[in-house]
């Protein structure tokens, strides 16, 4: 009987770090899972950024494509002065022109502010492309690291559970039934 009881402590314990390597096993994929959240998060940041800096860059054009039509209006504004006929033609004329070319450089600086903007978004987003390229190589890395880990663990529980059924042989069936049951209830069958 004592026999029998050296077996069931050598068994537990072997049940014991069995379960103690499948808790780290379990815990391996959660590690890796949140790295990987994180990096999703931080991936669709920078995408965001990338459409506003896409939205940021479509305004540029219609700007542009206004200051054309502004510089087309001082034109003809101008047109208009040198045909001017009388004083009051030529007044509404020159109004006209001052009007039209202060409208052209108040386009011309928003459009000198969005260059400088898109500029500058463009080079944060080089920089931030960059980390999240570094952060996607530190996650594969992990994920390559958690492979292996669970391949060691795997291998660790593989070894123990072939002691452990080494040892479970020798122990009575009515025995080895017992044990079971009561592991299973309390979580120890031998104290």
């Amino acid at each position: 009987m004592r026999d029998q009881l050296k077996r069931l402590e050598e068994l537990q314990r072997h049940d014991a770090k069995i379960q103690e390597l499948q808790n780290a096993l379990k815990a391996v994929p959660a590690k890796l899972a949140a790295t990987q959240t994180d990096l999703a998060r931080v991936e669709a940041l920078l995408a965001s950024e990338r459409a506003q800096l896409v939205e940021t860059e479509r305004y540029y054009s219609e700007q542009k494509s206004h200051l054309e039509q502004d510089e087309e209006n001082v034109t003809g504004a101008k047109h208009k002065l040198a045909q001017a006929k009388n004083s009051k033609e030529y007044m509404a004329a020159q109004r006209e022109t001052e009007s039209r070319r202060d409208g052209v450089a108040s386009r011309e600086a928003e459009i000198t502010k969005l260059v400088e903007a898109i500029e500058a978004k463009k080079k944060i987003l080089a920089e931030r492309a960059q980390s999240v390229e570094e952060v996607r190589a530190s996650v594969a890395k992990d994920a390559d690291l958690a492979r292996e880990r669970i391949a060691e663990i795997d291998a660790k529980i593989a070894a123990i559970r072939v002691e452990r059924d080494g040892l479970a042989r020798d122990v009575r069936p009515e025995v080895l039934k017992r044990y079971s049951g009561l592991r299973i209830r309390s979580g120890l069958a031998v104290l």
